[in-house]
Protein backbone atom coordinates (compact mmCIF):
# COMPACT_ATOMS: atom_id res chain seq x y z
CA UNK A 1 0.00 0.00 0.00
CA UNK A 2 1.32 3.82 -1.13
CA UNK A 3 3.06 5.99 2.36
CA UNK A 4 -0.17 7.48 3.78
CA UNK A 5 0.05 11.24 2.55
CA UNK A 6 0.94 13.41 5.72
CA UNK A 7 -1.84 16.24 5.00
CA UNK A 8 -4.41 13.59 6.04
CA UNK A 9 -2.59 12.78 9.09
CA UNK A 10 -4.31 14.05 12.23
CA UNK A 11 -3.29 11.69 14.62
CA UNK A 12 0.19 9.33 15.77
CA UNK A 13 -2.31 6.22 16.03
CA UNK A 14 -3.31 3.94 12.94
CA UNK A 15 -5.47 0.95 12.71
CA UNK A 16 -4.16 -1.40 9.85
CA UNK A 17 -6.04 -4.35 8.45
CA UNK A 18 -3.85 -6.99 6.18
CA UNK A 19 -5.40 -10.17 5.08
CA UNK A 20 -4.31 -12.90 2.65
CA UNK A 21 -4.86 -13.17 -1.18
CA UNK A 22 -8.02 -13.70 -1.84
CA UNK A 23 -9.05 -13.59 1.30
CA UNK A 24 -7.62 -17.29 1.58
CA UNK A 25 -6.87 -18.26 5.54
CA UNK A 26 -3.28 -17.75 5.83
CA UNK A 27 -3.89 -18.26 9.71
CA UNK A 28 -6.30 -21.16 9.92
CA UNK A 29 -3.74 -22.95 12.83
CA UNK A 30 -3.35 -21.96 15.94
CA UNK A 31 0.39 -22.44 15.16
CA UNK A 32 0.30 -19.75 12.51
CA UNK A 33 -1.40 -16.83 14.71
CA UNK A 34 1.10 -17.37 17.32
CA UNK A 35 3.60 -17.09 14.81
CA UNK A 36 1.98 -14.06 13.34
CA UNK A 37 1.56 -12.25 16.61
CA UNK A 38 5.64 -13.23 17.83
CA UNK A 39 6.53 -11.69 14.46
CA UNK A 40 4.60 -8.47 14.74
CA UNK A 41 6.11 -7.86 18.39
CA UNK A 42 9.84 -8.77 17.41
CA UNK A 43 9.39 -6.56 14.54
CA UNK A 44 7.59 -3.36 16.41
CA UNK A 45 10.46 -4.01 19.28
CA UNK A 46 12.91 -3.38 16.70
CA UNK A 47 11.47 -0.28 15.27
CA UNK A 48 11.35 1.89 18.16
CA UNK A 49 9.09 5.03 17.57
CA UNK A 50 6.24 2.58 17.12
CA UNK A 51 4.44 1.80 20.27
CA UNK A 52 1.66 -2.08 19.57
CA UNK A 53 -1.86 -0.77 21.25
CA UNK A 54 -3.97 -3.60 20.00
CA UNK A 55 -4.10 -6.53 17.96
CA UNK A 56 -6.39 -9.40 16.78
CA UNK A 57 -5.21 -12.24 14.37
CA UNK A 58 -8.64 -13.92 12.55
CA UNK A 59 -7.92 -17.27 10.32
CA UNK A 60 -7.87 -15.01 7.24
CA UNK A 61 -6.87 -11.21 8.46
CA UNK A 62 -4.97 -9.54 11.43
CA UNK A 63 -5.98 -6.18 12.78
CA UNK A 64 -3.21 -4.63 14.51
CA UNK A 65 -3.39 -0.35 16.23
CA UNK A 66 -0.30 1.14 16.42
CA UNK A 67 1.08 4.81 17.77
CA UNK A 68 3.81 5.93 16.01
CA UNK A 69 6.34 9.06 16.42
CA UNK A 70 7.26 8.25 12.35
CA UNK A 71 4.37 7.78 9.83
CA UNK A 72 6.74 6.39 7.50
CA UNK A 73 7.87 3.61 9.91
CA UNK A 74 3.86 2.02 8.97
CA UNK A 75 4.87 0.40 5.83
CA UNK A 76 8.77 -0.23 7.39
CA UNK A 77 6.61 -2.63 9.69
CA UNK A 78 4.33 -4.28 7.57
CA UNK A 79 6.73 -4.69 4.94
CA UNK A 80 8.83 -6.40 7.19
CA UNK A 81 6.17 -8.33 9.24
CA UNK A 82 4.57 -9.62 6.39
CA UNK A 83 7.58 -10.37 4.53
CA UNK A 84 9.05 -12.09 7.20
CA UNK A 85 5.31 -14.25 7.64
CA UNK A 86 4.96 -15.20 4.19
CA UNK A 87 8.76 -16.97 4.50
CA UNK A 88 7.23 -18.88 7.34
CA UNK A 89 3.56 -20.05 5.87
CA UNK A 90 5.12 -20.86 2.50
CA UNK A 91 7.69 -22.96 4.02
CA UNK A 92 5.11 -24.57 6.54
CA UNK A 93 2.80 -24.88 3.69
CA UNK A 94 5.42 -26.21 0.83
CA UNK A 95 4.15 -23.79 -1.61
CA UNK A 96 5.17 -20.45 -3.48
CA UNK A 97 3.99 -17.21 -4.46
CA UNK A 98 2.32 -14.72 -2.57
CA UNK A 99 0.37 -14.80 0.96
CA UNK A 100 -0.99 -11.86 1.43
CA UNK A 101 -3.49 -9.03 -0.75
CA UNK A 102 -0.99 -6.42 -2.40
CA UNK A 103 -2.52 -3.70 -0.36
CA UNK A 104 -2.99 -3.46 3.38
CA UNK A 105 -5.77 -1.47 4.70
CA UNK A 106 -4.75 1.43 7.51
CA UNK A 107 -6.72 3.83 8.70
CA UNK A 108 -6.32 7.02 11.06
CA UNK A 109 -7.63 7.30 14.44
CA UNK A 110 -8.56 10.69 14.62
CA UNK A 111 -9.93 11.13 18.10
CA UNK A 112 -10.01 9.82 21.23
CA UNK A 113 -13.65 8.28 20.86
CA UNK A 114 -12.35 6.90 17.37
CA UNK A 115 -9.30 5.21 19.28
CA UNK A 116 -11.85 3.68 21.66
CA UNK A 117 -14.22 2.63 18.86
CA UNK A 118 -11.26 1.09 17.40
CA UNK A 119 -10.37 -0.87 20.49
CA UNK A 120 -13.25 -2.15 21.21
CA UNK A 121 -14.02 -3.36 17.33
CA UNK A 122 -10.73 -4.98 17.27
CA UNK A 123 -11.39 -6.87 20.09
CA UNK A 124 -15.12 -7.87 19.16
CA UNK A 125 -14.03 -9.20 15.45
CA UNK A 126 -13.83 -13.30 17.07
CA UNK A 127 -17.32 -12.70 18.74
CA UNK A 128 -18.69 -11.01 15.58
CA UNK A 129 -17.92 -13.77 13.12
CA UNK A 130 -19.16 -16.63 15.90
CA UNK A 131 -15.94 -18.22 16.55
CA UNK A 132 -16.43 -17.22 20.82
CA UNK A 133 -19.34 -15.78 22.45
CA UNK A 134 -17.10 -13.16 24.47
CA UNK A 135 -13.99 -11.33 23.85
CA UNK A 136 -12.08 -12.99 26.53
CA UNK A 137 -12.34 -16.63 25.15
CA UNK A 138 -10.38 -15.41 22.13
CA UNK A 139 -6.74 -16.14 22.48
CA UNK A 140 -5.33 -14.56 19.70
CA UNK A 141 -5.81 -10.72 20.40
CA UNK A 142 -5.24 -8.46 23.10
CA UNK A 143 -8.30 -8.33 25.08
CA UNK A 144 -7.05 -10.36 27.80
CA UNK A 145 -3.73 -8.11 28.25
CA UNK A 146 -6.17 -5.29 28.67
CA UNK A 147 -9.27 -7.01 30.62
CA UNK A 148 -6.33 -8.10 33.38
CA UNK A 149 -4.56 -5.11 33.61
CA UNK A 150 -1.59 -6.32 32.18
CA UNK A 151 -1.42 -3.16 29.72
CA UNK A 152 2.17 -1.71 29.20
CA UNK A 153 1.85 1.58 31.39
CA UNK A 154 3.24 3.77 28.50
CA UNK A 155 0.57 2.32 26.23
CA UNK A 156 -2.07 2.68 28.92
CA UNK A 157 -0.93 6.36 29.04
CA UNK A 158 -1.22 7.03 25.66
CA UNK A 159 -4.36 5.83 24.98
CA UNK A 160 -6.36 6.58 28.52
CA UNK A 161 -4.12 8.78 30.07
CA UNK A 162 -3.39 7.43 33.26
CA UNK A 163 -1.99 4.10 34.12
CA UNK A 164 -5.22 3.00 36.05
CA UNK A 165 -7.01 2.15 33.16
CA UNK A 166 -9.59 -0.51 33.92
CA UNK A 167 -13.02 1.48 34.97
CA UNK A 168 -12.13 3.39 31.61
CA UNK A 169 -11.76 -0.05 29.54
CA UNK A 170 -14.79 -1.46 31.16
CA UNK A 171 -16.67 1.45 30.43
CA UNK A 172 -16.02 1.74 26.56
CA UNK A 173 -19.28 1.15 25.39
CA UNK A 174 -20.91 4.53 27.27
CA UNK A 175 -17.76 6.27 26.07
CA UNK A 176 -18.32 5.49 22.49
CA UNK A 177 -22.07 6.54 22.62
CA UNK A 178 -22.75 3.18 21.41
CA UNK A 179 -22.02 4.78 18.17
CA UNK A 180 -22.61 2.18 15.03
CA UNK A 181 -19.66 0.55 13.73
CA UNK A 182 -19.10 0.10 10.09
CA UNK A 183 -17.61 -2.95 8.61
CA UNK A 184 -14.08 -1.74 7.71
CA UNK A 185 -14.53 -4.24 4.29
CA UNK A 186 -17.55 -2.07 3.24
CA UNK A 187 -16.20 -1.37 -0.63
CA UNK A 188 -18.38 1.92 -0.94
CA UNK A 189 -17.25 3.10 2.83
CA UNK A 190 -14.03 1.81 3.49
CA UNK A 191 -14.24 3.82 7.51
CA UNK A 192 -15.67 4.13 10.62
CA UNK A 193 -19.58 5.95 10.92
CA UNK A 194 -18.06 7.46 13.85
CA UNK A 195 -15.42 9.31 12.23
CA UNK A 196 -17.48 10.79 9.68
CA UNK A 197 -19.68 12.09 12.52
CA UNK A 198 -16.06 13.32 14.26
CA UNK A 199 -15.37 15.17 11.34
CA UNK A 200 -18.45 17.19 11.03
CA UNK A 201 -18.82 17.85 14.28
CA UNK A 202 -15.24 19.29 13.93
CA UNK A 203 -16.31 21.06 10.84
CA UNK A 204 -19.61 22.78 13.06
CA UNK A 205 -17.36 23.49 15.99
CA UNK A 206 -14.80 25.46 13.85
CA UNK A 207 -17.69 27.58 11.34
CA UNK A 208 -19.22 27.73 14.82
CA UNK A 209 -22.36 26.70 13.28
CA UNK A 210 -24.81 23.73 13.84
CA UNK A 211 -25.40 20.59 11.95
CA UNK A 212 -29.32 22.61 11.19
CA UNK A 213 -27.92 25.48 9.91
CA UNK A 214 -25.61 23.61 7.70
CA UNK A 215 -28.76 21.39 6.32
CA UNK A 216 -30.28 24.50 5.29
CA UNK A 217 -27.47 26.73 3.42
CA UNK A 218 -26.37 25.25 0.29
CA UNK A 219 -23.37 27.40 1.12
CA UNK A 220 -22.65 25.44 4.18
CA UNK A 221 -23.42 22.18 2.36
CA UNK A 222 -20.80 22.25 -0.10
CA UNK A 223 -18.20 23.78 2.30
CA UNK A 224 -18.79 20.59 4.45
CA UNK A 225 -18.74 18.13 1.93
CA UNK A 226 -15.44 19.98 0.19
CA UNK A 227 -14.16 19.39 3.45
CA UNK A 228 -15.33 15.76 4.07
CA UNK A 229 -13.83 14.67 0.38
CA UNK A 230 -9.97 15.94 1.51
CA UNK A 231 -10.09 14.48 4.66
CA UNK A 232 -11.96 11.22 4.46
CA UNK A 233 -12.68 10.66 0.26
CA UNK A 234 -16.58 10.71 1.07
CA UNK A 235 -18.84 9.98 -1.91
CA UNK A 236 -21.34 12.53 -2.45
CA UNK A 237 -24.17 8.81 -1.46
CA UNK A 238 -22.53 8.87 1.88
CA UNK A 239 -22.67 12.61 2.63
CA UNK A 240 -26.38 12.74 1.32
CA UNK A 241 -27.16 9.58 3.78
CA UNK A 242 -25.24 11.17 6.72
CA UNK A 243 -26.52 14.60 6.05
CA UNK A 244 -30.21 13.11 5.59
CA UNK A 245 -30.51 15.33 2.13
CA UNK A 246 -31.53 14.52 -1.48
CA UNK A 247 -29.47 13.51 -4.00
CA UNK A 248 -30.63 15.82 -6.58
CA UNK A 249 -30.31 18.81 -4.15
CA UNK A 250 -26.18 18.29 -3.86
CA UNK A 251 -26.23 17.38 -8.23
CA UNK A 252 -27.80 21.08 -8.27
CA UNK A 253 -25.45 22.68 -5.49
CA UNK A 254 -22.55 21.23 -7.48
CA UNK A 255 -23.44 23.03 -10.63
CA UNK A 256 -23.58 26.38 -9.00
CA UNK A 257 -19.89 28.72 -7.69
CA UNK A 258 -19.85 29.02 -3.99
Amino acid sequence: MPRIARKYIQTNFIHIVTQGLKKEYIFYKEEYKNEYIKLLKKNVKILKNIKLISYCVMSNHAHILIHTKNIDEVSILMRKLNTSYAIYYNYMEDRTGYVFANRYYAQPVRTKRHLLVCIEYIHKNPVKAGIVKSENMYKYSTFNIFNQNKLNKEVAKLVFDTENYLMQFHNIDKKVDNFEVIDIYEEKIGFKKVEIEDMIEEFCKTNQVSLKEVRKSNYLIMKLKNYLSINLKVTNKIICETLKIGKNRINAIEKRKY
